[in-house]
């Protein structure tokens, strides 16, 4: 829940006298509610109670956005925040708190001295407005909420006006501060329906701490106000461009005639703005003329040059007194506007003040606002965002510390405060060394017969229940009157995933806040020498940008691994082809699985390793800057391998690998992205890469030739020659199919078989298919002695004998053979020799 974290809370203090003028007019402000009731016939909320405590002005910050939902007609959501005294005890205040006060969740129709309202600037308003807590602080008593609607432009025309003025206006402020007290507000946002799709949007925590600087020469109390794009972003176009230009407004409302109020609001002129980077700055002036605190302070109105407020621009205004202030500023974007209002408390803080204020810090240095690195900063739709820590601590003894904590999206989570907690006590103080048998009687540190010596109880706690009755004349004294009461230091963990519909930019902002009066009452304890005054540090940002979730990348070593010693891009019979397949995300979190399509038979994959290794990312914060950092990144990888058979010869197909990324968290915000990467596997035909210690012989076996046959038709010096592993060598010949070819005609002119061919071709073997076509070329390994004698070209080709001869030859051979060995003894039986 966003409010405060850690602390009691209190109730506020009583408003200014200023309030006072409420009182006079509340018949007044009951005719005017009425009246516009009727005029109007709306129903408006109701007005203050009329013996209500403090009902003075309650309005403390506001800031208005814009989205265009739809061109044409052109449909506008307008977003309006805005913080109100919480305490404030109109009936439309109300709320399910356990002190009867709003607190996040709760719906409310807030009411003032005005109608509040929103002017689209068409000549249509809307009143009353409904809001929803979105979160609170009891300490700083302020309620945080927001209200979203949509309207409806006329139709864009070459006649109809696209640009506008939209405002959210009421009254009124609240009545303690020192400047522009009980006036009414006035918001405005311009709009341009027909080019800008949106306005920028302002962040901050309703009331900022500033801190006036101790001497001339210290620099100026200042804070920035962050700013996001309010729209969906991609990595690739950062969603926040670099035109754009903060400034001070000048029209921030009226002064109500009810209250007898003549001076129109204004901004102050200590205040200065820089227009490219929202860094706000209070020229508040010194508290002390000197270079060192002194006993010379510089008073309100002081004259004196070393008393002034310097702004960043050079010019000298008058200080500023502590005390609460308004800054009412616009951040104007392309063709459109967002105003925001904000509260300043203004402290004088350290040497010689009562006042110490706390310190918010994180470990690391760059995570506040307006730094913006990709690994803090940068998410991703359904995976958890970097958690981080922030730190409260304080120099006061015996204070509770706590945060507050802004708006946060919906699924953030806070961890429980660590630490925090004071601890308030007494403790003995004086006294000497007492004898344990008298505790009143002093003794000088050595026993003696019938005083055994004990050390002083100084410095031991006590009081309370069970607590230490001080001896040796000790006495029992608050800790804090001591100065020896520890110190807190306290610190809280944001951790969030963010979900769908979250894409964007998200700030979350923060301050420390001491327990106050309440608190230091819970302990026992009564003024505490000021430290009790509850006090906020100065507030810090963080800026989140979230992400859809990309889709993973794939790629493969195909290309260099397919034919690593020719670069031929073929893949070879004898070979395996083992290459490695990649993935990796931008998304560093995400692990994409890999995986394959429909593969050839003899393929396998190992299982899914990985690897880190370190990536740069640039990215462009909100202030324009561009920054780069390294992160931690693992990159996925399979290990293919194809055993090819002897069959795939020729082979030619396309083969797919796939990497589909993780969902992300249980609704699967993430989504399952696939993303692929296709090779063509090519097999060479006739052509085979030989294994470790194959030899020619054992090659031509595979194909159901003879090694003469591979011998000849390689450019092998000799067949004795020992063959390199990997070495390619021709086991056929390609042969280009004409018209009228046929499986079996080839085979029988070239001496072989229809099995050697399907066997060499993939095309006819494996696919089973005897359908060849023109041009198409087929591996053949012919026999000399079966196939034809004559070619296509031998209309009468001579009658050639040699095949008969060569067969009569080796049969007369055969004959004498066998007559020799018959003469020798040897047993013919059946036509063979034995």
């Amino acid at each position: 829940m966003a409010h405060s974290v850690g602390l009691s809370g209190v109730e506020a203090s009583a408003r200014s006298a200023k309030s006072s003028a409420f009182r006079h007019v509340r018949n007044m402000f009951c005719l005017v509610v009425c009246f516009a009731s009727q005029s109007t016939s709306v129903i408006l909320p109701e007005p203050p109670e009329i013996n209500g405590p403090a009902n003075g002005g309650h309005f403390r910050f506001a800031t208005v956005s814009w989205t265009r939902l739809e061109a044409q007609p052109p449909k506008i959501r307008f977003t309006v925040e805005a913080a109100f005294r919480r305490d404030y005890s109109a009936v439309n205040f109300r709320g399910s708190g356990a002190d009867g006060h709003l607190v996040v969740g709760d719906h409310f129709k807030p009411s003032g001295l005005e109608t509040i309202m929103f002017d689209f600037g068409d000549g249509s308003m809307l009143t009353p407005m409904t809001f929803t807590v979105e979160a609170y602080s009891i300490a700083e008593d302020w309620v945080q909420a927001t209200c979203s609607f949509d309207h409806e432009y006329a139709r864009l025309t070459s006649t109809t006006p696209f640009k506008y003025r939209a405002t959210f206006k009421g009254c009124c402020r609240v009545s303690d501060l020192e400047h522009n007290a009980d006036t009414s507000w006035s918001l405005s946002t311009v709009l341009n329906v027909r080019d800008d799709n949106h306005s920028p949007r302002l962040t901050v925590l309703p009331l900022q701490t500033l801190v006036k600087k101790m001497r001339p020469s210290d620099p100026e109390p200042s804070f920035y106000l962050p700013a996001d794009d309010n729209v969906f972003g991609a990595m690739e176009a950062q969603s926040f461009p670099v035109l754009k230009t903060w400034e001070i407004m000048g029209y921030i409302g009226a002064a109500p005639s009810v209250i007898r109020q003549t001076d129109p609001p204004s901004n102050l002129p200590n205040l200065e703005v820089d227009h490219m980077t929202g860094l706000i700055t209070l020229a508040a002036g010194p508290v002390y003329s000197a270079a060192a605190p002194s006993t010379d302070p510089c008073l309100v109105d002081d004259g004196r040059a070393q008393c002034m407020g310097e702004t960043p621009m050079g010019m000298a205004v008058p200080s500023l007194a502590p005390g609460l202030y308004n800054a009412v500023l616009q951040l104007s974007q392309g063709n459109s506007t967002a105003p925001v209002e904000v509260m300043i408390r203004l402290l004088e803080a350290g040497p010689g003040t009562q006042v110490v204020v706390p310190k918010l810090t994180s470990a690391d240095p760059n995570l506040f606002y307006p730094s913006y690195l990709y690994n803090i900063h940068v998410g991703y739709l359904g995976f958890p965002v970097r958690p981080f820590d922030v730190t409260a601590s304080t120099a006061l003894q015996g204070v509770n510390l706590g945060f507050t904590v802004g708006r946060l999206p919906e699924g953030a989570r806070l961890s429980t405060v660590r630490g925090g907690a004071s601890h308030l006590a007494s403790l003995c103080a004086g006294g000497t060394h007492f004898c344990r048998e008298d505790t009143t009687a002093a003794c000088n540190g050595t026993s003696t017969v019938g005083c055994t010596c004990l050390p002083a109880d100084t410095g031991r706690v006590c009081g309370g229940v069970g607590g230490l009755v001080c001896r040796g004349g000790s006495v029992c004294t608050p800790c804090f009157e001591l100065g020896e009461c520890p110190t807190s230091n306290a610190s809280l963990t944001f951790t969030w995933t963010p979900a769908s519909g979250q894409e964007g930019t998200t700030i979350v902002c923060f301050d420390a806040t001491t327990e106050g009066e309440a608190g230091c009452a819970a302990a026992g304890v009564e003024g505490n020498g000021g430290a009790c005054a509850a006090v906020s540090s100065p507030s810090q940002c963080v800026n989140i940008e979230v992400f859809p979730d990309p889709p993973p990348m794939i790629w493969t070593t195909f290309e260099a691994d397919v034919d690593p010693f020719a670069s031929s891009g073929l893949a070879y019979l004898g070979r395996d082809l083992v290459f490695t397949v990649y993935a990796n995300d931008s998304n560093c979190w995400d692990v994409p699985e890999i995986s394959m399509g429909p593969m050839p038979p003899g393929v396998s994959m190992t299982e899914q390793t990985s690897t880190s290794f370190r990536r740069s990312f640039t990215v462009t914060g909100s202030t324009g800057m561009e920054t780069t950092t390294m992160r931690e990144c693992r990159v996925h990888q399979r290990r293919f391998t194809w055993k090819i058979p002897h069959t795939y010869g020729g082979y030619n197909a396309e083969h797919c690998f796939h990497a589909t990324d993780m969902c992300g968290d249980e609704g699967c915000s993430a989504g399952r992205d696939t993303t692929t990467v296709c090779v063509n596997f090519t097999v060479a035909k006739c052509q085979y890469a030989v294994n470790r210690e194959q030899s020619i012989a054992e090659v031509a076996s595979i194909f159901g030739t003879d090694w003469i046959q591979v011998w000849n038709m390689n450019e092998l010096m000799s067949p004795d020659y020992i063959l390199f592993r990997n070495q390619v060598l021709r086991v056929g010949r390609l042969y280009t199919v004409t018209s009228g070819d046929t499986i079996l005609r080839l085979a029988d002119r070239f001496g072989t078989s229809h099995q050697s061919i399907a066997f060499l071709n993939y095309e006819v073997g494996e696919e089973e298919s005897s359908n060849i076509t023109v041009g198409q070329q087929l591996c053949l390994i012919a026999n000399s002695c079966l196939g034809h004698i004559q070619n296509i070209w031998d209309q009468n080709p001579p009658v050639d004998e040699s095949l008969e001869q060569w067969y009569q030859g080796v049969k007369s051979a055969y004959e004498a053979l066998r007559d020799a060995r018959v003469m020798q003894g040897a047993d013919y039986t059946d036509g063979e020799l034995r």
